[in-house]
Formats: C-alpha cells, structure tokens, sequence
C-alpha cells in the first residue's frame, strides 16, 4: 500500500515542468589602459569553480568597445579573463548581487596594458592590401556593409558619387537617402555625428578615396547608450568608414572650376582625426545651378532645373571632443551660408469649375539675397548621464521682385502687375537638456527640460500693384508698406519613471507641463492715399511719424498676444532585444489658451481649451534575412487661434481673405508597413511596403469667384473624406556569381482621394468636388563593372491620372520618362578618368505644348589625379 500510494506521488512531481529560471545581462567596456583607445579584446567569463561559462568579442563601435553575457540572475561571484593580441592577460573579478527589478549590470571600465615584449608596440604598420574581386555588399548581422573599393570613381569625385552607385541606394538631389526604400535619418562618420541633419555638408565635401566602407544599420540613440539599454526607438544610420591612414591623421581637399557664361565654382575641405578629436574644415562657392557629376545617377531633370542664376557661398567648422575617460564628450558645428538667387519663372493655369474652367498666365522675376548661420552644440557628460543639445540660427534676407499676371474664362478678364521689395532678419535659440539615472533595483528617473525663444524683426515689404478690369469697373493701384514683427518662446518640463519588468519589458509613465508665448502684430499702409507723387514711389516712406498714420490700413491690420499652458501626461510600454523593438505611446494632452487680438475693428480676448490623444506605435522584427516593420501614428492639429477671430483681408484686390471662426481640429491617421528580405542563394534583396493616411475633417478651400472681376474670395473649412495609399516594390542583386552585372528595380504607386470644395460662381456653395488620382513610378538599371570599367544603362517612367466628378472636369494623363547610359573609365598608361552619361528627359501628356517636350543631355568629364594622399 506504502509504494502503489507513493509512485503517483512521484510520478505527478516528475511530470511537473521545471521553472525557467529568469536571466538578467551582464556587460562592459575594454580599453588600452594607456591611450584609452577601444580594444578588440576576447572575453571569457569565468565562474567561482573557474570553469567557462561563456566567451565575447568586444563589439567596436564609434568610440567604443563593449562585450556582454546572459547570465542567470542570481547571487554570484565571476572572474572575466580579458585577452588581446599585444596586450597582458587581465582576471577582473566581479559580484553579482541582484536587486529588485534590474535586468542589467555593467561591469567597471576594463583598461588592459599593453605586453612588455610587445614588438609592435612601437612599429607603425601600413594596411595590408589583399588583391582579387571585391564585394560590392555584404551582410554582417543586420548590418548592411558596401566595400568603397569594389566602386569605380573617377578622381575628384566626393562620397555622394559613392552612394548613388551603392545597390539599393537612392541618393535624393537634395541630400535624403534611402536604403531599400527605407529613409536614412541622419549620417555619420567613423561612428559620430556629423553636422546632423545636413547630409549634403559630408555628401559633397568629403572625398571618396578616403572611405573604406559603408555600413548602415539601426543606432542606439545617446540616451540609450548612456543608460546601457534601449529605451527609446533606435535610428537607422548610415555610419561612413574612413580608411586606417586617414582614421588618425590629415586630409586635404581642394577643387576649382570655370567655364563659359561666366560660370564658376571652387571648394575646399580640410579634417583631422585621432581618437578624441575630429577638426572639419570646408568651404566651397559656386553660382551653378546643379552640382550633378557626369556618369552619376539622380533625380534630376530639365523640369526641375532653375530658370535663373544662383550663386552660393558656404563655409563650416566642425569641432568633436572628448576626454580620455569618454565621460565628456562635445559636437559643435557651425556654418555660414550666402546665396544670391535670381530667378525667372513663367507659370499657365486651369482652374476647373462646374460652370466652367478658368485660366491664368503669370510671369515673375525675383531676386533673392540671404545669410544664414548656424551654431549647435552637443554636450554629454556620460557619468551624470547628461546630455544637453543647444542651437542658434540667424538669418538675414533682402528681396526684389516683379510679376505680372492675368485671368480669362472666354474672354480676358483681368490683368495685374506687381513690384516689390522687402527684407526682414530673424533670430532663434532653441535646446534640450536630458537627465536620466538608473537606480539601483533597476528602474530609470529622468527629466527632461526644453526650450525656444524667436524674433523677427525687422520685417518689412515694399509693394506697389495695379489691376485692370475687362468690364467697366475703375483700374486699382496700390502702394502697399507692411511692416510685420513676431517674437515668441515656449518651454517645458518632463518628469518621467521607468518600471523595470520582467523579460526585458519597461513600463513609462512621465507628465509634462509646457508653455507658450506668442506675439505678433502686421501693420500695413496704403501710401497711395498720401496723395500726388505716392502712386509710384517704392521703397520710400513719409518723413514724420503723422503723415505715415494717415496712410494706415485700418481694416487690414492687427496684433495679437496669446498664451498657451499645456499638461500632458503619457504612458509608454516598450520593449527593445537585438532582434525586435516594439514601442506602444499612449499621450493625452490638455491645453488652456488665451488670446489678446486686435484688428482695430474687434478688440477682444478669447480662451479655448482642448485635449488631444495622440497615439503612436512602432514594432520592428528581424530574424536572419528578414525584416519587417509596422508602425501607427495619430495626429491632432489645431487651427491657429488668431485664424478663428472674424476678419477679411482686402490688402490684394483679386484675393480676398475671409477667416471661419468655426474651423475645427483636423486629425491624421498614419499606418505604415515594409518587409525587407534577402536571398543570398540568388544574389539578390527585396522589400515591399504599404502605406496609408485618413484624414478626419481635413482643411479645405471653399473658393468664390467673381465672374465680373475674375477676383477669388477664400475661406477654410473643414472638409471630411480625404484618404491615400501607396504601394511600393524593390529588388536589387547581382545576374552572374561574380556580381560584375548588377541590377535594380524600384516601382511604386500612389492613390490618393482628395475632396474639397468645388469653385463656385459668385455666390457661395456647399458642393464638393472630389478627385481621384493614380500616381505610378518605376526606375531600372544595369550595371556592368569589370576592373576601372563600369557601364551601365537606366530608365526612368513616372505617369499621373485624375479623374473627378464634377461637370467639365478634363482627365489628366501626363507621363513623364527618361532613358540613357553611362560610362566611367580609367585609361591605361596616362591614368587619366573618362566619365560620361547621355540622357533623355521626355514629357508627354501635358495640356500646354510647351511642356511635351524631349530634352537630351549629355555629360563629359576627364580628369587626373596629381596629389592624392
């Protein structure tokens, strides 16, 4: 009886599930204990009995040299045996004690010393250069790395002549970059910022010769690094790798250029580099308008080309420093910008409306010169786990302008002319200061505290008009003076707690109080109005005080001073592990505002208060050679509170201006999707992604038109119904075993449902027009590389159909295509690099015959390299 009652008894024990025994991570930092340089260090960890438990290598990354384990959590004591080449073996002994819910542990920086019988200890080595076929792409993890060496370049040629030739790269004219339709947030170089958010600064400057590779993949943002663990949404970067011998030394670059026209150009550039600091230097001038080299690829075209003559000039200072421990480090950037545009533009219009199309004509011609600079800073002081980014911009700009315009439905309606000129400067600091403090049982304190102060002043506008009627109404003249200032600030602070939970889960609730402050005031004057010898005289003023109020414009001026008090407060869930990131935000935010506004006709102070719930949500997985991505936003956008008080601007007789004090919230929903894999068996990556947007009680446009005058009177309104969706496609890999023949092939559409109001004739209307509209693009090409040759073909198709419901609504159909080749070639014996390209740009289906146009163009460049080095 004793043994059958006892074998149940065992047998339900033994068939019980074993607790999993939950695991927590243990990592650090290796460092020569002399130069404090990184080290690519092997470490073993080691338990109390000696035996192993678990080896890394020490992953080099920017600055840094980190190793990690997963170990069980609990009370233990370890020994991690820390070896390299050239370096005495270290034991470091390190505690475990588990406290609370910390799922992370860091062992003290490790500085290992270098071996007393090291011989290269004091020999300088040159990089071993291993011949044979290289690479073009290769995959290390979920790291996308381009060997620089495998692409053939031209001498002269800067890093954005190497991106545009990266597979699945495509290099926008104006800096942005996207890796397999994803778009790249921001560059760096060596693992550093470098003038963020201005791609085009490196692009252009930086010459090709001295990158080794190019790897691009998703960053731990500051915060996170500080901290030891992602807890906010990673970047995807595009880290620029410099060769060894210019990794720790000087570079030099210097290029110039004349040509017919009197066309120049000239730029320079200058870094130094070791392991604590980087000196960027660059300057460059030019009144060309494009900056494309032959036998490059891009997205420009003879439409997008400026009828006109811009001249730039440019200089910046790039300055990186941190101390030897790496516990302060500081980014400061600057650049000084001129420019000097003069432009010529010439536009046609069809208007349609149910009682029938309306056309214009207009010309301008302007001149525009601006300064621009910019200071920013980026100090971190990773003991305190501080980090503090600050930044000034001024801006002065003068102006001139002259345009003439014109509107017909059968016959000529109107005709106007303008001229103008006007200048105004502006001001702005603006920075964000984080603190952030793990606590010892796991979870994170942290404050964040921002701020915003701009002023604009002067802002004045010179304008003198006329307008002649077809019917039998008075011509209008007008000599307009407007003189505008706007100063504003806003600041908050964010107190925020993150929970440290189970399995690597983190929860955040934070509370924010912010303020703003706006003032704002538009006085305009009708010189006409002072009599003889005002009708014509721009850029003059009246000589007192007294006589420039007589021609004050009481019904189009006004002032305004508002304030903004807000309280949010938002719970976060996320969860971030090398293979997924899920980040779910759930925001609420309350505003209180008051506004003082004045238009010399309503004096009144008015408050509203509004909450918003703005949702988002970003979930990545990646798993071998997949990657997918999801990720949800919601937006709630306010009209502007001055844009609710009742008033109607007249200041242009052909456009009058009525605000709707009932225009309400519009709300945006954002869903995003992209799966991107890779086929290694048949050389080749592809994505495929979707998107879509809702808008709820979108801003329309109701518009009123004068059949007599051919005059407009707008008013916005919401408008319910507005919805689009895309659809996107790329693949791109290599034909033969060799990958000298690679292809690629990027197609997309768009369809978008816009509904707004419909143009009515002379008396208001609530009828609505809506239109559909099917945007499809494709871009291929082939490329051939074998040696110092590279060759190549590309073709172009993008089309545009509309259709609407309204009467007399004519379907549009344009197409727009390009096609052509490309050469690049080192001649043998003189070395000397031939680049060409040769390309048409066609148009089809356009409503004016001026517009279907072919355009060929054809590119020649040989150049020499004589210093390089």
């Amino acid at each position: 009886m004793l043994l059958a009652v006892a074998m149940p008894a065992m047998a339900n024990g033994a068939g019980r599930p074993a607790k999993k025994e939950r695991t927590v991570f243990l990592g650090g930092e290796v460092y020569d204990s002399f130069t404090r340089t990184r080290v690519k260090a092997v470490v073993t960890l080691l338990n109390a009995d000696s035996a192993t438990a678990d080896t890394d290598t020490c992953d080099l990354w920017r600055t840094f040299a980190s190793f990690g384990f997963t170990v069980p959590r609990r009370p233990a004591r370890y020994v991690l045996k820390v070896e390299a080449e050239g370096y005495e073996t270290a034991f470091v002994p390190y505690d475990m004690q588990p406290r609370g819910r910390k799922a992370e542990y860091l062992v003290p920086t490790i500085h290992i010393k270098r071996a007393q019988n090291d011989i290269y200890k004091n020999v300088g080595l040159d990089e071993v250069v291993v011949s044979g076929t290289r690479v073009q792409i290769a995959y290390r993890g979920d790291t996308i790395v381009y060997d620089a060496s495998a692409f053939n370049l031209p001498d002269g040629s800067m890093l954005d002549a190497l991106i545009r030739q990266m597979p699945g790269v495509e290099l926008k004219d104006n800096g942005t970059i996207y890796v397999n339709g994803k778009k790249v947030d921001y560059l760096l170089l060596n693992g550093k910022e470098f003038f963020r958010g201005k791609n085009k600064v490196m692009l252009e400057n930086l010459p090709y010769f001295t990158v080794k590779e190019i790897k691009v993949y998703d960053k731990s943002t500051e915060r996170s690094e500080m901290l030891g663990r992602d807890i906010e949404p990673k970047d995807f970067v595009m880290d620029v790798n410099l060769k060894r011998e210019y990794a720790r030394s000087y570079i030099a670059n210097a290029e110039a250029g004349a040509g017919t026209d009197n066309r120049w150009a000239a730029r320079a550039f200058g870094l130094y580099f070791d392991d604590r600091r980087r000196v960027a230097v660059f300057g460059n001038a030019n009144n060309v308008n494009e900056d494309r080299r032959p036998g490059s690829r891009g997205d420009w075209s003879p439409a997008k080309m400026e009828r006109g003559l811009l001249a730039t000039k440019q200089a910046g200072l790039s300055l990186q420093t941190e101390t030897r421990e790496k516990r302060v480090m500081n980014d400061l950037d600057a650049t000084v910008t001129w420019s000097d545009a003069d432009n010529e533009r010439h536009n046609a219009t069809e208007t349609f409306a149910a009682a029938g199309n309306i056309f214009g004509g207009s010309s301008s011609f302007s001149r525009a010169k601006d300064f621009n600079t910019s200071v920013s800073d980026f100090l971190r002081l990773r003991k305190l786990h501080i980090q503090s980014r600050n930044a000034l911009h001024y801006t002065n700009s003068r102006n001139t302008a002259w345009g003439s315009d014109s509107t017909m439905r059968d016959t000529l309606l109107n005709r106007s002319w303008s001229d103008g000129l006007g200048r105004s400067r502006l001001l702005s600091l603006n920075g964000i200061t984080m603190w952030s403090q793990p606590l010892p049982w796991g979870d994170i304190l942290s404050i964040d505290a921002q701020y915003m102060w701009q002023k604009r002043t002067p802002d004045e506008l010179f304008g003198l008009s006329g307008t002649q009627y077809a019917a039998s109404l008075p011509a209008d003249r007008r000599n307009y003076y407007t003189d505008a200032a706007d100063e504003s600030y806003s600041y908050s602070i964010e107190l925020g707690y993150m929970f440290a939970l189970p399995k690597g889960w983190y929860v955040e609730p934070n509370f924010t109080y912010g303020q703003d402050w706006h003032s704002a005031s538009t006085s305009r004057y009708r010189l006409d109005r002072l009599g003889e010898g005002w009708t014509d005289a721009t850029g003059l003023l009246p000589s007192t005080r007294d006589s420039l109020l007589m021609a004050f414009d009481w019904d189009n001026s006004d002032w305004g001073n508002s304030l903004t008090r807000s309280y949010s407060g938002e719970v976060s869930i996320q969860k971030s592990t090398d293979n997924m990131e899920f980040f779910l935000s759930l925001p609420v935010k309350h505003s209180r505002e008051r506004l003082h506004y004045n238009d010399y006709s309503v004096d009144t102070v008015a408050t509203r208060s509004y909450t918003e719930f703005s949702p988002w949500l970003e979930y990545r997985y990646n798993k071998g050679r997949q990657r997918h991505e999801l990720s949800y936003q919601m937006r709630v956008a306010q009209p502007e509170f001055t844009a609710l008080m009742p008033g109607d601007d007249t200041t242009n007789p052909l456009a009058h201006i009525v605000s709707n004090p009932d225009l309400k919230a519009r709300t945006d929903h954002r869903l995003s999707w992209q799966t991107t894999l890779r086929c290694d068996s048949a050389r080749l990556t592809w994505y495929v992604g979707a998107d879509a947007t809702f808008t709820h009680g979108a801003w329309g446009v109701r518009t009123t038109y004068d059949t007599q005058t051919g005059a407009y009177t707008y008013t916005d309104d919401n408008v319910d119904g507005n919805w689009q969706t895309a659809v996107k496609l790329g693949v791109n890999g290599a034909l033969d075993s060799k990958r000298r023949l690679r292809y690629a092939v990027g197609a997309a559409t768009e369809y978008v449902h816009s509904v707004d109001f419909a143009v009515a004739y002379d008396t208001p209307s609530d009828d609505l027009s809506r239109v559909n509209t099917v945007r499809t693009g494709l871009d291929m090409s082939l490329t051939y590389t074998l040696g110092k040759l590279t060759a190549g073909l590309a073709g172009k198709y993008a089309s545009h159909h509309s259709r609407g419901d309204r009467a007399g609504f004519k379907p549009i159909d344009a197409f727009d295509y390009q096609y052509g080749a490309s050469l690049t070639y080192t001649i043998p014996v003189v070395d000397i690099d031939l680049s060409t390209d040769f390309n048409v740009f066609s148009r089809r289906g356009y409503g004016s015959a001026e517009m279907n146009t072919d355009d060929p163009v054809w590119n020649a460049q040989l150049s020499k390299s004589f210093f390089k080095g």
